[in-house]
């Protein structure tokens, strides 16, 4: 099976392969500049001197030698620390690319492990990546001048294909310019660079950021089986080539990414027909169909494709996010949220009931109005993309272009509060769900959202294995520098969900959401009884009251440190979980991110258990 570059299978053989340097130690002065960021890793320009195998290091001689020398310029793409835990196929993308030799691809010196940065060292070529040259230099760039880079860049590609290796990560600003060619009487001469991290490492949400580069088979299976996913990427990166270096939907949020292709959506085309047919083969859905490199350096090589690469007419963007109102059909209520309600739809544009099923939340309109909180809803959700967080698909607008319906997507089980009554599931897959709910909110506060509603009613179930968080309706942004929101607004608040700050002064903060989520996990562990409920529960201990007054009993409860009783069956662990959430001092509370460590460890000691009680019962 033919592999691609960095998912090399042969661990055993991977220190044999790889170029063995040993490298002077590197110094801050010798790092000449921050080149910038790819998937993972910081890119710099240095300066490196090596000692071939056999130096001795004791050699007064030789280290002078070093000391006088300027060393070789080269590229250090270091792995980000935090994800030293994928250093082995950070290597492993060296290892192959250090045993492939070809004018076009750029030569990979070796690795050197410093400390606990984990770094590939390549050679450094002068003009830098395709795209950002193509910007600066179009008005001097000839067509001609595309066609031969677009030539260079098919023989390495072709080069790679006689090896049974792809590339995996094809577009412009993985092809360096190593000669400018705008001089009279010169030719450019470019690079394609390596890969970088291996695309079964990458997770679906990097995945789709690739995209239009990305071959469509390659995004749910993250596997790159043969050179049919490169000949997609080639045909994207002559798009970029003619255009310039910008190709349409690249900078396009991810729910719009990944549904151009669910479309199998078209890229605007080249004005030549001779070169739009081409690139359109490169292009199609169904990677058999596409040509080989073979087949693409014969066409270049003899003349069959016109050479006149120049930017094409463009074409209408197709925009996934818009959804016509006259192709939603109605098929039942699922509920209400904070501005609307929200029904399940067909959106069926062929009318042959082959079309998805999404959820639409539908505006409350009064007197025409939109509130400004509706359309921060709608821009919140457009900037998140997470696994445990529900999608934005688009939106679907009336007459003058007021925005009264959103598109998400739809989980076929409901909420939390609707499902687990129905099941009887057992700790761990409630500690599952309950870790998922953390990932999805440490995600949310890592862009510095708070979610201020988060409760079973607006977890949503995928499947018995996912839950999303929904309903981003009382969302707020934290600015930079700020720990806290007040809320100055009117309307009914989940006042048994709120912390004491909450109630009190109306601050809302990261650890705010702590508190809520300690209610939620209490809901989780009772299976969202209604008998169990928050309200029902704090209004025993409240007695009867109404109103204002409610707030206010709450209050003082909550001071005289009354909580909520501790779940039938929850582990002891978990009870100091939900008590550490509820700390009436919020510094006190922990973050998300320990809180995943702290349930998956339980989880995993309830499997553990489960494990030796089955084996035990098997024994008797």
């Amino acid at each position: 099976m033919r592999k691609g570059v960095g998912q090399h299978n042969n661990t055993e053989s991977l220190s044999l392969n790889l170029t063995q340097l040993r490298f002077h130690q590197i110094k801050d002065r010798e790092i000449e500049q921050h080149l910038g960021r790819r998937t993972r890793t910081n890119i710099y320009s240095a300066r490196l001197r090596v000692r071939s195998r056999g130096d001795n290091d004791d050699d007064d001689e030789c280290n002078n030698n070093f000391s006088a020398g300027k060393g070789i310029r080269v590229v250090l793409k270091i792995l980000e620390q935090s994800h030293k835990d994928i250093a082995l196929a950070f290597f492993e993308t060296a290892s192959l690319m250090s045993q492939v030799s070809h004018s076009h691809l750029v030569f990979v010196h070796g690795v050197s492990v410093k400390g606990s940065e984990n770094i590939m060292v390549e050679e450094f070529v002068e003009f830098g990546p395709l795209d950002v040259f193509l910007r600066k230099e179009k008005a001097s760039v000839t067509p001609q001048w595309k066609f031969i880079v677009a030539k260079q860049l098919a023989s390495a590609l072709g080069y790679l294909e006689t090896k049974q290796l792809v590339h995996g990560n094809v577009c412009a600003k993985n092809i360096l310019v190593a000669r400018r060619g705008l001089e009279l009487g010169t030719t450019p001469f470019i690079k394609l660079s390596d890969p970088g991290i291996a695309l079964n490492v990458l997770s679906r949400e990097e995945r789709l950021e690739r995209i239009p580069w990305i071959a469509p088979e390659c995004v749910d299976s993250g596997t790159l089986n043969d050179t049919k996913a490169d000949q997609w990427s080639f045909g994207v990166t002559l798009l970029e080539i003619c255009n310039n270096g910008d190709v349409p939907l690249s900078s396009s949020a991810l729910a719009k990414k990944e549904r151009f292709y669910q479309q199998k959506g078209r890229l605007a085309e080249p004005s030549s027909q001779e070169l739009a047919s081409f690139i359109s083969r490169c292009l199609t859905y169904e990677p058999v169909e596409r040509p080989s490199f073979r087949t693409v350096l014969r066409e270049l090589t003899e003349g069959m494709i016109d050479p006149a690469i120049s930017p094409g007419e463009t074409l209408p963007d197709l925009d996934p996010s818009v959804f016509h109102k006259r192709y939603l059909k109605e098929l039942r209520e699922l509920g209400e949220g904070h501005f609307g309600k929200v029904t399940l739809y067909l959106y069926d544009p062929a009318n042959d009931g082959t079309g998805e099923r999404v959820a639409v939340k539908a505006l409350k309109q009064e007197n025409g109005h939109v509130p400004d909180g509706w359309i921060k809803e709608i821009e919140i959700l457009k900037s998140l993309y997470h696994s445990n967080i529900v999608k934005y698909k688009g939106c679907c607008t009336e007459m003058g272009g007021q925005v009264v319906q959103l598109i998400m997507e739809y989980l076929p089980l409901g909420s939390l509060r609707d499902y687990l009554p129905k099941r009887k599931l057992g700790v761990p897959q409630c500690l599952m769900f309950a870790q998922q709910i953390c990932q999805g909110m440490e995600y949310l506060h890592s862009k510095r959202y708070i979610h201020r509603d988060l409760a079973a009613r607006n977890v949503l179930v995928e499947n018995d294995n996912l839950v999303k968080i929904g309903d981003f309706g009382l969302t707020k942004y934290i600015p930079e520098g700020e720990i806290y929101y007040r809320v100055r607004e009117d309307g009914d608040s989940p006042v048994f969900w709120y912390a004491i700050e909450c109630l009190k002064e109306s601050k809302f903060s990261f650890s705010s959401d702590i508190w809520s989520f300690g209610v939620t996990l209490y809901e989780i562990l009772t299976r969202c009884d209604h008998r169990q409920s928050p309200p029902v529960k704090f209004s025993e201990m409240m007695g009867a009251t109404q109103g204002q007054m409610t707030v206010m009993v709450l209050i003082k409860l909550l001071e005289k440190n009354l909580r909520l009783p501790c779940p039938k069956d929850c582990p002891h662990e978990v009870k100091l979980l939900m008590e550490q959430c509820w700390a009436a001092d919020p510094t006190q509370r922990p973050s998300f991110r320990p809180l995943i460590e702290k349930l998956e460890a339980i989880r995993r000691t309830y499997d553990w258990q489960s494990n030796i009680n089955f084996s035990l019962a098997q024994i008797c």
